[in-house]
This record gives C-alpha cells, structure tokens and sequence, in this order.
C-alpha cells in the first residue's frame, strides 16, 4: 500500500519501520527515504519527537574525540550538516572549542594535537599564557594547556531534528506519534511485524532506534548490553562575551559554553540509570559547584536559572552499535549514541541506510559498530578516558 505524508493511523503493511523519532531514528529513516528509495512509517512513543537525549543534549559539535572512527564520524557529519540549510539559518553555529588540561609538561597534549592533525582535525596545542592572552576569560580558571579546535561548534538541534524528519516524510517515511512498540513479532527468528496499542503492522525490515531503551525489542531475553547513563546540565547567569567559544576541562570533567543571554555548564556527571524519564538529583549540583570552585573560581558563584537531567546510552566500549541483529533476522540496530548522537547524526544515518542497502561506506570501517562485536559479550562499561 501506498503511505500517507502524514498518516493518522498504523498501516497494515511498510517497507520498513523506524522506531524511535530522535536523531539516530530521524538521520536513518531520513537517509532511507532519500530519492523515494525506501517506504515505510517511523513509530515514536511520545507525542513530540526528541523527548528525551536528542532534546534535552548540550547541542555540542566536538572533532577532538580520543577515538579515530568517532573523529571520522563527526567530520562526515560536520560535511553533511553544513551544507544544510534550515528555516532559520545554519544548523552548525562555528565557535570554536577549547580543551583544557593540567599536565605539568606538553608532551601528552603535543602528542594528542599531532594525532588529531595527521588525522584531519584542524586544532592547535596553546600554553596557559598564550590561551588566557586569545581568550582573557580564562583568566580564572585553573589549567596548563589548551588545545584550540577552529570547527567545533554548537547545532540547532531541533531545528536540524525536525529538518530530518522532514526529510523522511517526504521521501517516504512518515511519523506517527503517540504509537509505542510493544514488541518485534519473529517468526522463525525472522521479523514478520510489530505490535502497538494501535494494532499490528506488518514488515520484515524493523529499526530499533530506541535510545535509552534500545537492544530490547526482539531481544527480550538477552538484550544488548547498552547502558544509560544520567547527565545533567545547568543554565546560569553569565559573566561571558556571547562570542565565548566551547570550554571543555578535560581533566577535571566539567564544560561550558554560551547559551543565548546565559550560560550552559555541566559536570560531567555519570550515573547508571534504568530506561525511564530520569529525575534530577540534587548532588549534580553540589558536584558542579565542587569543581568550579576548584578549577574556575570566577564561575563558582554563578546564579543557576533551570537544570535538567538527560540519558546518555553507551555500548561497554563507548563506540555506537550501527548494523544486523546477530541473532534476529530483518532487525538493525543504530544505538549506543551517549554524548555524541547529535553531533554525527547524518553520518550515522548515512552509514546506516548503505548497510541497510547491503552496501558498505567507503569513508568508514562500520565492523567496528557491529553488533556482533566482541566488546558486546561484555556487561562492565568502560570508563571514560
């Protein structure tokens, strides 16, 4: 049957089916449906897309990842996003990131810039001196090195958000809102459909794009081991131009960067949480106010306006899961996106949509985000590095 632009109610049959209507749904699904090649519905369980990470995520484009193939998504992603243009002007916003660190001596982060030049990303390694004389308001923060990356920059993430699935419904894939999956129906191992309180629909081509409840559909018995993490991020009052580029203390885990008239800081908090709407926790706060006043006096009495809490899910190795159930035929899986799902949107659903196709990407190694890997036969997430 022929879809809808915008369908009111489940179809019996489509193409394929998207689920979950943030970034990794929405890059996929619109990567799908580019030139009318595939048709299909994206289901989203809430009554407005990007309820959760994709919506509630600090909006931060970083190239200077630690690993390469992350380094090579956000540069494919950077290429794709600036070149689109949204209603209200660029999706990329070019400021500017600065990485602070506290080693005594050069070496690390002189090795680490060298890596990261020879690898394409365009930075520079700036003593303490050097980065308060380009950037006065560090003058009260406590670091040893800077490294300066030109191309980083802040997304408007929901106007890039709703660009997709824009996208998508006019190639082909409309969204349904307000329509959970409640289960991926197998026959013989095989996906036949899917069950939702509006009725089933029939497909052989499902996307588990679910985020923070992702790796369970189909999966009931032995889900992925994709773990959520809780995060928090405050809003002040700011002492700083508007012009202020990314700040990123590395060492001591906590960033910030402008955010209209204020300022949006965070502590790098790190919590295990279940798949669920997250609350705040009061000791984010106190942890925020701990490390400004240990390493950026002059922010430590900042007025907070608002916080919130956002889920960030990992695979044990921190790298996204992008490709084939191993065990369930006709289920893809695009997951593990924590703290960089927005930033490599487009890649990500680029990547996805060519092994859909049965093509390989030639601008990137996708066995790494197999599902089938190894690192996935383990339970314990790495730390952070």
């Amino acid at each position: 049957m022929v879809l809808s632009a915008s369908p009111s109610e489940l179809p019996d049959f489509a193409e394929v089916v998207v689920i979950g209507a943030g970034f990794a749904g929405a890059s996929t699904a619109a990567a799908l449906a580019r030139g009318g090649q595939m048709r299909g519905v994206l289901l989203e369980r809430e009554p407005v897309p990007g309820t959760y990470a994709s919506g509630r995520n600090a909006a931060i484009v970083r190239h200077v990842e630690t690993e390469s193939i992350l380094r090579t998504l956000v540069r494919e992603s950077v290429r794709l996003i600036s070149a689109r243009l949204l209603e209200d002007g660029p999706a990329l916003r070019p400021t500017g990131g600065l990485y602070l660190t506290h080693d005594a001596q050069p070496d690390r982060p002189a090795e680490w810039v060298a890596d990261l030049c020879t690898n394409g990303v365009t930075c520079e390694l700036l003593s303490a001196a050097e980065a308060r004389r380009r950037f006065p308001f560090l003058s009260g923060l406590h670091f040893t090195f800077a490294v300066f990356s030109a191309g980083d920059g802040v997304l408007d993430i929901h106007g890039l958000l709703t660009s997709l699935l824009a996208e998508a419904r006019r190639g082909g894939i409309p969204s349904l809102m307000n329509c959970p999956v409640e289960a991926v129906l197998l026959d013989a191992g095989r996906v036949r459909g899917v069950r939702t309180p509006r009725g089933e629909l029939r497909t052989d081509l499902v996307v588990d794009a679910t985020g923070a409840w992702a790796g369970r559909l189909g999966r009931e018995g032995a889900p992925l081991p994709l773990q959520p993490l809780r995060r928090h991020l405050f809003v002040a009052e700011s002492p700083l131009p508007a012009d202020a580029p990314i700040v990123w203390d590395l060492d001591a885990g906590y960033y910030f960067r402008p955010e209209g008239d204020g300022l949006l800081l965070s502590p790098c908090d790190e919590t295990p949480h279940p798949p669920a709407p997250p609350a705040a926790d009061f000791a984010a706060a106190e942890l925020l106010a701990e490390k400004l006043a240990a390493n950026a006096p002059t922010l430590a009495g900042v007025a907070i306006r608002r916080h919130w809490p956002c889920l960030r899910t990992f695979a044990p190795d921190r790298l996204p899961v992008i490709g084939w159930d191993p065990e369930v035929a006709g289920l893809f899986h695009v997951a593990g996106l924590g703290g960089f799902g927005a930033a490599c949107s487009l890649a990500i659903g680029e990547a996805a949509a060519n092994l859909i196709r049965g093509r390989q990407p030639g601008w990137i190694d996708t066995a790494e985000f197999s599902p089938a890997r190894a690192a996935l036969g383990h339970t314990v997430l790495q730390p952070r590095s």
